[in-house]
C-alpha cells in the first residue's frame, strides 16, 4: 500500500511540474513576443504577425537550447573526469 501511495505522489508531482512548465513556456513566449514587437516598432518595421511569431519562436528555442548546454551542466561532470584522471594517473605509478 505504501508503494501505491508513493506512485500516486510521484505521479501528482510529475503532473504539477508539467503544468508549471507549460505555463512558464507560454508566459515566456508572450514576453518574447512583446520584446520582438517593441524591437520592430523601434526599428520602424511593420512585419506581419507570422514573422513576429516565427522570430519569437526561434528566440524561445534558442533560449531553451542555451539553457540545456550551460557551463553548469559541464561542471557537474568534474568529479567523474577527476576520478577518471586519478585512475589513469595511478596506473602509471
Amino acid at each position: 500500500m505504501k508503494k501505491l501511495g508513493s506512485f500516486f505522489g510521484n505521479l501528482l508531482v510529475s503532473i504539477v511540474s508539467f503544468i508549471v512548465m507549460i505555463v512558464l513556456a507560454i508566459l515566456s513566449f508572450y514576453i518574447i513576443m512583446l520584446v520582438v514587437s517593441a524591437g520592430s516598432a523601434f526599428a520602424g518595421i511593420q512585419p506581419s504577425a507570422d514573422f513576429l511569431v516565427l522570430s519569437g519562436s526561434l528566440i524561445v528555442v534558442a533560449a531553451i537550447i542555451a539553457g540545456g548546454i550551460s557551463p553548469i551542466a559541464f561542471l557537474s561532470n568534474i568529479h567523474y573526469v577527476d576520478q577518471k584522471n586519478k585512475e589513469v594517473g595511478e596506473g602509471n605509478n
